[in-house]
């Protein structure tokens, strides 16, 4: 009875799935895989987990060197895991990553004929393929991680300001408890 229920259950005796939808998802499963190899997705995903590695690397270092809490690290790895879709969404509406000879338009510099003065990406993109441009992608990393730095800094000097000040009211309130 177990074989019965395995073998509907991946569609062999079920009427409802043959063999020709079988085919149609495995077209379809091909033509995504094909998608992913020529936009050049895997080498984006490839990049950013190497990247990655010896960017949470360097920031355990920091918290571990610098005594800072332990969601400091979790941060990082958050804005890894962000980054992460937003990296492969770029690589796939660009359709692949800026090769010597293959560069990101928004970062081209043309001429216009009319007027003879360069201007910055002459060719108008619409939708999301102006706003997934490698050079916001990289920006936004950026900015994100230059955040956490701050953060981390402003944490190291307010909580040196803050473990001082707790440890002289902790000083005067035993003053006080020894006047007594």
């Amino acid at each position: 009875m177990f074989v019965m229920y395995a073998g509907a259950f991946r569609g062999e005796n079920d009427p409802a799935v043959s063999c020709g939808s079988r085919e149609v998802w495995l077209r379809k499963l091909g033509h995504i895989l094909y998608e992913i190899h020529r936009r050049f997705l895997w080498q984006a995903f490839a990049i950013y987990i190497v990247v990655s590695v010896i960017a949470y690397h360097v920031s355990a270092y920091i918290a571990v060197t610098r005594n800072l809490p332990g969601w400091f690290v979790d941060v990082s790895m958050l804005l890894l895991i962000i980054g992460l879709p937003i990296v492969l969404t770029t690589a796939a509406v660009q359709e692949g990553i800026p090769a010597p000879g293959r560069s990101d338009p928004s970062l081209r510099v043309d001429v216009d004929e009319g007027a003879g003065s360069p201007r910055r990406g002459s060719r108008r993109r619409l939708g999301t393929a102006r706003i997934f441009t490698w050079r916001n992608a990289i920006m936004g990393g950026v900015a994100a991680f230059t955040l956490w730095a701050i953060i981390a800094a402003g944490w190291l000097v307010l909580a040196e300001q803050l473990v001082t000040d707790i440890e002289r009211n902790t000083k005067d309130a035993a003053a006080v408890d020894g006047e007594k």
